[in-house]
């Protein structure tokens, strides 16, 4: 749900070397008059020939849908793609090959038709101008069957020394032009789902000139000065897992929740994306696009609000607008909570970045404009000019005279403005609920009424049901109500009022966690105690298809160390999991990192010739790295939905490295007398290496802050002679026993801020 600003460190000029086409002529006219009856000459026409286009300025060709590697951009290099008919998108995708080397800096250029050719005013359909060691990825939307020129270009004092290419029109089924400002490029959304995706986004456009235009200040309709982002492209892909592994590799980013990129809407290379999904792994298979409105709002207030690119120190207003804007317009369930918190925040406070910038930025945001709206034109006046310092002059004066009265509105007009949202549900009718937060409805009770039951069925999520005469109720806010469902885990919430008072009695129904969509989920109110309301069939589940790249290796093989990225597993049991060492080569078994692209803790095992490691909990999109002796790695596998037997051959241990080098210790074992209870401290504990140069094996526990003893049931490593345990997980002040085969206490370690490398003697 993060914003963010993809800029590139560009000097001041950026020179090109480009190839003139280059065109020698030489051509001779002979005029000759052959005898007639009359002496009038004939004038023959010259005939230009046209040169052949030389080889190199056609370039290589690629297949459609297959990887080309080993590409080196010191030089210029162009390539071609035919479109065999009309698609829905062609991708370019450049991106860092099996050599694992960095991109350098090369940019993308793609042209139908003609040879593309590089810089501002370069012949280009498409350009993809990323920083430095980015992935590059260049989209046509509806390309026409027909021939597409590439090139990839690159700073002279900055070559790719291996990348790989790939041209593919199979990953998006549509490219929509909802309206003349933004499209949807969608992985697998029906007709129908774009039509719907459409309607949503157009709408937010019209709530957001309601807002900002018509009710702030009607100039503010216009783009800033000289932005460029005309359109905003929604890449939406199939599944939270499909989007993981397709913004990495299109993109560069680890992102798993939605994001905005801004990239330099001022410049020619500008861009404005937002990378999306289906959220099926959470929803339960249930269809639902995430945070299509708040992104969008990002986009619109970086069009209509903000000079230049994201600004990290705006948090507050970016996030916050788009979740008063896009997430919670007009629904203060979940304002009153932020507001309730323990924890309260002030204005300079909140300007400051210091709270939350989704929850208390909300409120900031929410506040200035329902009842300072002179002032948020004075922000937006500020903010369209680039006039920063005096913008957060102004912060400062806000955030002074202003405070009282914003405590005052969210302690009382928050929660009066929760009671006053309800929505009138009749007895023997159903409400669907679509959404995050929570929500408010009243249900009229007729005199002589015996009894009525309130229920939630079906959809995703977890919801809480309360029912309370007379009043609204929040759980945030009052201390009891006439009836309280709070099951757990499950959406099946019940209420029944017995001899019920005529007149209204509210219901409020409230999600526990605010960040999960709830879908399809049905409220109901019926007479009687055993009634129910005939609700429609509920949602058909989607089911996820994991995905599988096309650089990826042969399901059942071994890739390369360019795989060790940034990646998400999915919730599928991986099954008949095995990696045999076929070599001589002693392999030492890791567990790939999530988030760190990098081995994480100590070596699983290490597989001699014919040894083979069996994991059976590991899930699908796992990834498993292979390094010799010396912690080098040898080859990545990526666990599948179809054959997980990996073998390691002679090909993968041919520069396999056994002598494991030993760093120089930094910290000392400590006594076991510390073995006792502790505090752990804020911030990741540094260089955190524990290495066994003895002929012992020892074993690695974390121990509990509570009791100070070992947990026994978890082993972080047993090293051997000359193995090594690193991780970049642990925080300053944890500690680690280190215990004999026998899990007696021999030392315990106690990770500092400094420096952590631990030599076992």
């Amino acid at each position: 749900m993060s914003s963010k600003n993809w800029v590139r460190a560009i000097p001041a000029l950026k020179v090109r070397s480009f190839k003139p086409l280059g065109l020698s002529l030489a051509i001779t006219l002979a005029l000759s008059a052959c005898g007639g009856s009359d002496d009038t000459d004939t004038v023959v026409e010259p005939v230009i020939p046209v040169p052949p286009i030389e080889e190199e300025q056609i370039g290589e060709p690629l297949a459609l849908g297959l990887v080309t590697e080993h590409i080196s951009t010191s030089e210029p290099v162009s390539f071609y793609v035919d479109v065999e008919e009309d698609s829905p998108t062609l991708v370019v995708s450049l991106f860092n090959g099996t050599a694992n080397e960095a991109l350098g800096d090369p940019d993308v250029y793609v042209k139908y038709d003609q040879v593309a050719t590089a810089g501002e005013t370069g012949n280009f359909d498409c350009v993809s101008y990323n920083g430095a060691g980015d992935n590059e990825a260049c989209i046509i939307d509806n390309p026409l069957a027909g021939r597409y020129h590439i090139l990839v270009d690159a700073y002279a004092d900055s070559a790719t020394v291996d990348a790989s290419i790939l041209a593919t029109t199979s990953i998006f089924n549509h490219s929509r032009l909802c309206d003349d400002s933004v499209r949807i490029r969608s992985q697998a959304m029906t007709t129908e789902q774009v039509d719907k995706a459409c309607a949503v986004l157009i709408e937010t456009k019209t709530r957001f000139d309601t807002v900002l235009s018509e009710l702030i200040a009607p100039e503010f309709g216009q783009p800033v000065d000289k932005d460029l982002n005309q359109i905003t492209n929604f890449n939406v892909f199939a599944s939270l897992s499909n989007h993981a592994a397709w913004a990495e590799h299109l993109f560069d980013t680890s992102n798993t929740s939605g994001i905005y990129f801004e990239t330099s809407p001022t410049d020619w290379w500008h861009d404005s994306t937002v990378l999306t999904f289906n959220a099926l792994e959470w929803s339960g298979g249930r269809d639902v696009i995430r945070s299509l409105d708040h992104e969008y709002i990002h986009a619109l207030d970086g069009r209509y609000n903000k000079e230049g690119g994201y600004r990290s120190d705006m948090g507050w207003w970016s996030e916050g607008l788009a979740e008063y804007l896009g997430t919670f317009y007009k629904e203060r369930y979940q304002s009153v909570i932020t507001a309730k918190e323990a924890q309260k925040y002030s204005l300079a406070e909140i300007f400051a970045g210091e709270s939350n910038a989704y929850s208390w930025g909300e409120l900031a945001v929410s506040f200035l404009i329902e009842t300072k709206p002179e002032t948020v034109t004075q922000m937006l006046s500020l903010m369209r000019a680039g006039d920063w310092d005096g913008y957060y002059a102004l912060l400062d004066t806000v955030s002074i005279d202003n405070q009282a009265e914003f405590e005052a509105w969210y302690t009382n007009e928050l929660p009066s403005q929760f009671s006053d949202s309800n929505t009138d549900l009749p007895l023997g009718e159903y409400a669907q609920i679509n959404g995050r937060g929570g929500w408010l409805y009243s249900v009229s009770i007729p005199q002589g009424t015996q009894s009525f039951t309130i229920k939630t069925q079906g959809g995703s999520g977890n919801v809480d049901l309360w029912v309370n005469e007379s009043q609204a109720y929040h759980p945030s806010v009052d201390a009891s109500a006439s009836c309280v469902s709070a099951t757990l885990d499950t959406n099946s919430e019940t209420c029944t009022i017995e001899n019920p008072v005529a007149g209204d009695y509210y219901v409020t129904i409230g999600s526990d966690f605010v960040g999960a969509d709830i879908i399809d989920l049905y409220l109901s109110a019926c007479s009687g105690i055993d009634c129910s309301v005939e609700l429609p069939a509920a949602m058909e589940l989607t089911q996820v298809t994991e995905p599988y790249l096309p650089h990826w290796p042969a399901k059942g093989t071994l890739g390369t160390c360019s795989l060790a990225e940034t990646y998400r597993t999915s919730y599928t049991h991986a099954t008949e999991v095995a990696v045999t060492n076929t070599t001589e080569t002693p392999v030492k078994v890791y567990w790939l990192s999530t988030s760190q692209a990098d081995k994480a803790g100590g070596a699983y095992m290490t597989l001699a010739q014919g040894e083979s490691f069996t994991p059976d909990n590991w899930r699908v999109g796992e990834r498993v790295m292979l390094t010799d002796g010396g912690d080098n790695c040898l080859g990545v596998a990526i666990l599948n939905d179809s054959d997980n037997q990996f073998e390691i051959l002679a090909e993968h241990v041919v520069d396999a490295v056994n002598e494991i080098i030993i760093p120089e210790a930094t910290a000392e074992m400590g006594s076991c007398d510390l073995a006792v209870p502790y505090t752990r401290q804020s911030g990741s504990a540094p260089e955190f290496i524990v290495a066994n140069i003895g002929t012992t094996a020892y074993n690695l526990y974390w121990m509990d802050t509570d009791s100070g003893q070992p947990y026994l049931s978890n082993v972080y490593a047993t090293l051997n002679q000359n193995e090594m345990y690193s991780a970049d997980f642990w925080t300053v002040g944890d500690r680690m026993m280190v215990t004999d085969s026998n899990d007696q206490c021999v030392g315990v370690l106690d990770l500092n801020d400094t420096s952590n490398i631990f030599v076992l003697e």
